[in-house]
């Protein structure tokens, strides 16, 4: 979901080298906009907090229950970043 992210960034006057200030431009500039529905957003930043316990918790395990809905949302996420750049005719 964050390297999709990004890709529509390509296109923003914006630039960041921390995931927490991509997330918040994308949250800001494209969800509470409209253009990317809630539901993404919201998976998003879950999917973001999953991977921050995972790689900066002690001894944190992430079971498949935990993740396995993430593939789904990120199929919806990469899905409306695509649909919104042909929308711009960007691709």
């Amino acid at each position: 979901m964050f390297y999709s992210i990004l890709a529509l960034l390509i296109f923003e006057p914006y630039s960041s080298s921390k995931h927490t200030g991509v997330l918040s431009y994308f949250n800001r500039h494209f969800v509470k906009e409209g253009m990317i529905p809630e539901e993404v957003g919201r998976a998003v930043n879950k999917a973001f907090d999953l991977r921050l316990r995972g790689d900066y918790k002690e001894q944190a395990v992430l079971s498949r229950e935990q993740v396995e809905p993430y593939i789904g949302h990120a199929r919806l996420c990469t899905d409306a970043i695509r649909k919104l750049l042909k929308e711009r005719g960007l691709i």
